[in-house]
């Protein structure tokens, strides 16, 4: 390993290289997602990854390690080579964090990239090129979107909420009702609580180490709470890279939302059969889609789209300007009708496709719900 030159520096230095670095990187992503013709494939089953990835990666490392020599790497992307364990400071890098978004022409995905130190963040960079939004801090000197100071919301009620997650995994678990929007970058989930554009995000499958370490940073910088489902602070300097869960939340809405978790996580641990019951809790392919394969009954799936207002709420500019695409009997066909119109939101990121199933019909002469 290189002589340690550079470890005194300050951290408003790192994060500088940090944000260029991570800007011009979401231009390749930004670019790729427009032209529409990456690569994808499995690394492991039901894990994605396409060639933007790569590129994104490559260009980040070609970039950031000769100015930081003596810095270590952990990324997504790149075999893990453990050298965070031996340099004072690391990169922990996500190319594209949310790449099932990007593949679904969705625009909730990001690059993000922490550099750590003694297992702790201590600069990070988010950026969401489609929607130009940069996420920067660095410790001590809290957080900023677009260079202004950022803070979270003080909703103290969870009934009613802006939550980050999936709507189905919520009502499996009895949650109350919540307004519920779905974004596949854990990174950028943190970051919109870190900012005030929702109230808290929840996620019950682990997590890596690049899902976190730049939004962990931003979030914390700007006055919110974010631990594991067991509570416990994130470090990053483990064997390990995965974290158990993340619960995220401004302060006033994070000890209800704890509560809640702690008991499904204690009951879990409890059980005579821990890896049944954590299965429970964690999330399901079901609970991410509109419907699925093992309950055929259920039928119509409208497949319409529109321009929203704002990228991550189903607010829309002008319902009278809705892009109808079809009706369709299951989740397979509407599906595929989705794929085929998502292509007509290249030029533009407000413009969306959805898939509504509808799960019951109300009949005005009855005054009742069918279905």
């Amino acid at each position: 390993m290189p002589e340690a030159s550079n470890i005194c520096l300050p951290f408003a230095d790192d994060l500088a290289i940090l944000e260029t670095a991570v800007r011009a990187a979401g231009e390749i992503a930004r670019k790729a997602f427009h032209d529409n013709d990456s690569k994808v494939w499995d690394k492991v089953e039901n894990h994605p990854v396409t060639d933007a990835d790569i590129a994104v990666n490559e260009y980040l490392s070609s970039v950031l390690r000769p100015l930081r020599p003596d810095y270590g790497w952990l990324s997504e992307e790149t075999k893990d080579d453990h050298s965070r364990h031996a340099c004072p400071r690391t990169f922990v890098v996500d190319p594209i964090d949310g790449t099932r978004a990007f593949i679904d022409r969705s625009p909730n995905f990001a690059v993000s990239v922490a550099i750590i130190e003694n297992g702790a963040s201590i600069a990070g960079a988010l950026y969401n090129p489609l929607a130009d939004e940069m996420f920067t801090a660095f410790k001590g000197g809290g957080a900023q979107l677009n260079g202004e100071a950022i803070k979270p919301t003080d909703r103290a009620v969870l009934e009613g909420c802006h939550m980050v997650g999936y709507p189905r995994k919520f009502r499996r678990l009895g949650w109350p009702d919540m307004n519920v929007s779905v974004a596949n970058s854990m990174a950028y989930r943190i970051a919109l609580v870190a900012c005030g554009k929702a109230d808290a995000t929840v996620a019950f499958t682990p997590k890596s180490d690049w899902d976190l370490a730049a939004a962990e940073l931003i979030a914390t910088e700007a006055g919110a709470m974010i631990t594991d489902l067991r509570g416990k602070a994130f470090r990053y300097n483990a064997k390990s890279t995965s974290e158990l869960g993340v619960i995220c939340a401004g302060p006033t809405l994070m000890p209800l939302i704890s509560k809640r978790v702690k008991k499904l996580v204690e009951d879990a641990e409890k059980s005579d059969n821990p890896s049944r019951d954590f299965a429970y809790i964690g999330t399901r392919r079901s609970d991410r889609m509109t419907d699925h394969k093992s309950n055929p009954n259920q039928l119509l799936h409208i497949v319409f789209g529109g321009e929203l207002i704002d990228p991550i709420k189903t607010e829309f500019i002008d319902l009278s300007k809705m892009d109808f695409v079809g009706a369709y009997p299951n989740f397979e066909q509407a599906h595929a009708a989705w794929k085929g119109a998502a292509q007509r939101t290249v030029d533009n990121a407000h413009m969306r496709y959805f898939i509504l199933h509808a799960h019951e019909l109300i009949d005005p002469d009855s005054d009742g719900f069918i279905g």
